[in-house]
């Protein structure tokens, strides 16, 4: 090989560069790094900026040669330190290739066998009873069964091969370093059951919160007791529909306007709010009963709401307003929770176990927040991967919140800290402008204004799609009916004996899990519980008094002010000595 057949471009071993020296038998890198001479050519970037592997000819050295230094001499990777001297230099021999050689042998394929004298072969080529490596090493020791001493040290299994052994594990263990079975966390899969997932040694078991009970046939859990029925809001009416009859009756009709729905299990009681009346509304689920009272007014534009059927509250949004708000159900104390960083606000969902409310932004940018339900500890859930985030809806048993996007034309879920989300179901059809969104057993319901339908799918595979309510006219509010739905759980302010003037709402973060809260403009007196003299209304908003509520935004204003300030006393300064 002449060298006009390869070119390099690297310094010699043991060149100085400024203030980097290498060792003997070592190759400077352009970055100063110091590698093994035999790296150079190896096919792998070992200096981490390609310069070991720079200007490599397909007549150079290759993966399995080495360059002996101060020449073009290439020789074979397996003729280093093999006792015989085959580069004039005696490099290939040096004590120090040869400690380093022997302390980091180079190492073998996947699929190939490593011998003694640092060769590589076909694994298949070793026991099979012909010498493939130069020193016969891959011949060694073929007969010896490494399990039967003390089972290869293998915690379970222990297969014994034609060269060395391996370890195994039963059905539900996964080895670890080799030796050691330890349990699979099969549960670790959020979507493997319906419900409560149970890691057993081995194996798993799913169970089924209580109210439900496990189907022989399908193995979902399904709702024990009565059988649930369907509400949705269709423009000017209100229809109900068994779900397992698809029989309809009509709840309220001859409306004006019917958009957002929520129910209050215990009272039978639906509420909804209304565009035209700038309002929200209450009625009792059963058609002979006709009242409809209206217990809010003054809501410019009602976006979603929410019952907490624990405290006997209503919260909704209002995106011409950019408030979120609660009420109690007659509608006669009232409380703006938050009036700052909302763009155009819509779908709310409550927890009052937990005492957290979410809710949709649809505004640029779009996002789901989360918040105490007392307006304290706000923050930001999902804001990436969304874009209009139409309707909302919470999982109580397995803790997530599920949510639809119209722009995207799916439907989604995220565990309740924000930590994932995960696609369930896409489709521009299916979702073209869907609106309203419940989750109950193993589905997921939602309104498709477009469509006009309503639809269902299984929510943990995404499949088996269902048009569960065909031909209506403008399906947008939607609730699932059964008690399962409103689970019973602890009321703080009625345990404690909490005794607030004005409202007591569940809070998060908090020893004694409840807070009073005061009507707008009106400051909490010093014990929290009873409401003293009128003030400031932005000074007597809870997020006001929380500093996670706090925005860029309001940092850059405070800072723009006290910059402007502090320009104006320059001013003057420079004034009053100019006269």
């Amino acid at each position: 090989m002449g060298e006009e057949d390869i070119v390099y471009m690297w310094h010699t071993v043991g060149q100085k560069d400024g203030d980097v020296q290498c060792g003997e038998n070592e190759f400077l890198c352009r970055n100063g790094r110091c590698v093994s001479a035999l790296t150079l050519c190896s096919g792998r970037d070992d200096c981490h900026d390609q310069s070991n592997e720079r200007n490599c000819s397909v007549s150079g050295c290759g993966p399995h040669g080495f360059l002996c230094s101060n020449s073009t001499v290439c020789i074979s990777k397996y003729q280093l330190c093999d006792g015989h001297q085959d580069c004039a230099s005696g490099v290939d021999e040096s004590d120090d290739l040869c400690e380093k050689r022997a302390v980091q042998p180079e190492g073998c394929g996947e699929l190939e066998f490593l011998c003694s004298s640092g060769q590589c072969i076909e694994l298949q080529s070793a026991c099979d009873n012909f010498p493939d490596c130069s020193d016969g090493s891959d011949e060694a020791n073929c007969d010896r069964n490494e399990c039967l001493a003390a089972n290869g040290q293998c915690s379970d299994y222990c297969w014994d091969l034609p060269l060395g052994y391996e370890c195994a594990c039963p059905t539900g263990l996964e080895l670890i370093n080799h030796f050691i079975c330890e349990d699979v966390d099969e549960c670790r899969n959020p979507d493997l059951c319906d419900q409560i997932c149970v890691n057993l040694p081995g194996s798993y078991a799913c169970e089924c919160s209580r109210g439900y009970r496990k189907d022989t046939h399908t193995g979902t859990c399904q709702a024990a007791g009565e059988e649930p029925f369907m509400i949705v809001t269709n423009c000017g009416d209100i229809k109900s529909i068994n779900m397992n009859k698809t029989e309809y009756l009509e709840i309220a009709d001859r409306l004006q306007s019917a958009t957002a729905l929520s129910m209050d299990i215990t009272s039978s009681t639906i509420f909804w709010s209304g565009d035209k009346h700038h309002g929200i509304f209450r009625k009792s689920v059963d058609p002979n009963r006709k009242e409809i009272r209206q217990i809010l007014g003054d809501v410019q534009s009602p976006g979603g709401i929410a019952v907490d059927w624990i405290y006997s509250h209503i919260y909704w949004t209002d995106s011409r307003a950019r408030t979120l708000s609660l009420a109690t159900l007659d509608g006669l104390k009232r409380k703006t929770l938050f009036s700052t960083n909302l763009r155009e606000p819509t779908a709310i969902a409550v927890d009052p176990e937990s005492g957290f409310l979410y809710w949709a932004d649809i505004g640029k940018p779009a996002k789901i927040e989360k918040a105490g339900m007392n307006g304290v500890g706000r923050r930001i859930l999902v804001s990436v991967g969304i874009e209009k985030p139409t309707g909302i809806a919470l999982d109580y048993i397995k803790k997530r919140l599920y949510w639809v996007d119209s722009d995207l034309h799916e439907l989604y879920y995220t565990d309740l800290d924000g930590l994932y989300h995960r696609s369930v179901f896409h489709s521009p059809k299916y979702l073209a402008n869907p609106f309203g969104l419940a989750v109950f057993e193993d589905r997921a319901y939602w309104s498709d204004v477009d469509g006009k339908a309503v639809y269902s799918i299984n929510r943990f595979g995404g499949a088996n799609l269902t048009v569960l309510i065909p031909n209506l006219t403008e399906p947008r509010g939607l609730v699932v009916f059964h008690r399962l739905m409103q689970p019973i759980v602890q009321n703080w302010c009625v345990e404690e004996h909490a005794a607030c003037e004005y409202l007591c709402v569940p809070a998060p973060y908090t020893e004694q899990h409840h807070a009073c809260l005061c009507p707008d403009a009106v400051i909490p007196n010093r014990t929290g519980r009873t409401c003293g003299k009128e003030a400031d209304p932005v000074a007597t908003s809870p997020e006001q008094a929380d500093p996670v509520a706090t925005s860029p935004e309001q940092a850059d204003l405070k800072q723009l002010d006290a910059v402007s300030v502090g320009i104006i006393a320059l001013i003057g300064k420079f004034l009053s000595v100019a006269h």
